[in-house]
Formats: C-alpha cells, structure tokens, sequence
C-alpha cells in the first residue's frame, strides 16, 4: 500500500467501525430505550438490533425483572422539621416509621422510566413519604401499633401506585413492609403496657365470647332436646288419649248391644279393677290393702245400678 493510499484506507476503516457501532444485543431480561438526537424511540425487544450508528443513536438498556428495594423514613433530609423515620399520627403523637419498599420498572412503560432511571429511587421515596404521612395522619397511635404492620401493604400501595402512574414513572411497586413502626425511645416504654394491657384486654374479651357461644351451643342444645322430649310426650299423651276414646267408644257401643247390660257393667269394673290393681302392685302400693282383703275374705261388687228403694 503507498503512502498515498493510507489516509482512504484509514478512513474506511473507521467509517466501518462507526458503523458498526450501531450492533446492540438486548438481554432477554432487558428492554432497550433507544434516544436519537434525544428523542426517545419505540422501545427494543431482546435480541441483536442495527441502529444508526454511534452519535446519531444512543441506548439504554433497562432491566425489567429486577426486584429493587428502597428503604424509606419520612425524611431524608437532616435539618427537616421533624426527626427523620417519625410521623404524626391522628390524634396528634409521635410514631417512628421505616419501610422497605420493593418495586420494578414496567415493560409496557420502560420508555417513561428511561428519562428519570437516575433519580427514580429519589421521586418515589418522595412520594412514599407523603403518602405515609397521610396514612399516619387518619389513624390513632393505637390503631397504628396494634394494626399498623398488618395493613400497611393494603393500605399504602393503591395510593402510591396511582399518584406514580400520574408523574408517568414506569415503576411497579410490588410490596411494602415496615421493619420499625413503634413509638419515639423517650415513651416506648409506657406505650409498650399500654400495648400489654390492650393485648390482654383482647384475650379476655375473646376468652368471654367463646366461653358466651360454648354457653350459648349448650343452652341451645339443651332447649332442642327438651323441645323434642315434649314433642314426644305430646304425641304419646295424644295417643293414649285417642285409644282410651276409641276404647270407650268401643265398650259404649258393646254396652248398648248387650243382651244384659248390668253383667257387662260388671265385667268392665273388673276389667279395669284388675289393671288398677296391677299398677298398684307393680308400684308397691297394693301390699297392706291384699293382706287385709286375704284376712277378711272381702272382695269389692260393684252395686247395682238403679234407684234406690
């Protein structure tokens, strides 16, 4: 190669170079926002893309499955008005508060996170805060320690969401945890038997109320069975009843077609002599009334029926 040539071969070697620098692989986990001249491009899909070359395209390349974590207290600046991590609550005390917030960039939004990724972490503990504030803000001390670690997730999320979506952040918060929620140093120590006392309230109550629907089950068992027991005793007593009427019935009608009514008379007192007799027995009742009928040779004849002469 002469020297004359060397400044064309230089050149194309460096025109090639810089177009080659348009080749970028994108991850399968990443999403590529591509920027030219600074305006921001539909976003690229995992795989090997040929942009323009280098000055003319810039990529970002954005991971969008990875699970971030930001720690978050009321506030990060150090001459703030109130002591950083501590909230005012609603009946105007004092709690200490820090959350562990996880959260990821959205595929379908990756081109709105791309412009803020360097301070993304900044807006949403800003958001966070206030968010918190107002939570804090509608709820007693009490409510706060007692349900404060329970519901924090339910209740913070949809709010901070929403107002992230309205600022076009591209982020998905995913969970939120507090790691403290207690009381200010100076008065845990009141708080926490006040906490003990309340607990045990609460185990006494419950106590009471299982120990009232144990009473309550038995009371109600015990109402079914009698209930039953007098269903029963009704229904036999109303059976009884109806073969004793049909057995007088019965005997009436064999009474007006006997051929001596006196004789029958006679042998239905017997008749039922004898079965008065058998339950007195059967009781010990009849024991001093045969020893003295035996002793005397007695025995009971139904009078005759008729007028007295």
């Amino acid at each position: 190669m002469t020297l004359g040539r060397f400044p064309w071969f230089l050149a194309a070697v460096l025109l090639a170079g810089w177009a080659v620098s348009g080749i970028t692989l994108v991850a399968p986990f990443e999403r590529g926002v591509v920027r030219r001249f600074g305006r921001i491009l539909d976003p690229l899909p995992p795989g090997p893309h040929w942009l323009l070359p280098w000055g003319i395209d810039r990529v970002d390349k954005v991971a969008v499955d990875r699970v971030r974590t930001t720690v978050i207290g009321l506030s990060n600046a150090e001459d703030a008005a109130t002591p950083r991590g501590q909230l005012v609550t609603g009946d105007h005390n004092l709690v200490q508060v820090e959350v562990a917030v996880q959260w990821r960039v959205d595929p379908a939004k990756v081109a709105e996170f791309a412009p803020v990724a360097d301070r993304a972490e900044t807006i949403l503990s800003q958001v966070v805060e206030g968010t918190l504030g107002e939570w804090a803000g509608e709820r007693p001390i009490d409510r706060l320690l007692l349900e404060g670690k329970v519901r924090l997730a339910t209740d913070l999320l949809p709010r901070v969401q929403e107002r992230l979506d309205r600022l076009a952040m591209g982020i998905l918060v995913a969970d939120a945890r507090a790691s403290s929620l207690a009381p200010p140093d100076e008065v845990k120590g009141a708080f926490d038997l006040v906490a003990r006392s309340e607990a045990g309230r609460q185990t006494l109550v419950t106590r009471a109320r299982q120990e009232a629907e144990t009473r309550n089950r038995a009371a109600q068992a015990e109402a079914y069975r009698v209930t039953q027991e007098a269903q029963t005793r009704a229904e036999n007593l109303k059976r009884l009843a109806q073969e004793d009427a049909a057995r007088f019935l019965s005997r009436l009608a064999a009474y007006r077609g006997a051929a001596n009514p006196q004789a029958f008379l006679v042998q239905v007192w017997e008749e039922e002599r004898g079965r008065i007799f058998a339950k007195l027995r059967e009781n010990n009742g009849l024991g001093l009334l045969d020893h003295h009928l035996n002793e005397k040779g007695l025995d009971l004849q139904l009078a005759p029926l008729g007028p007295k002469r």
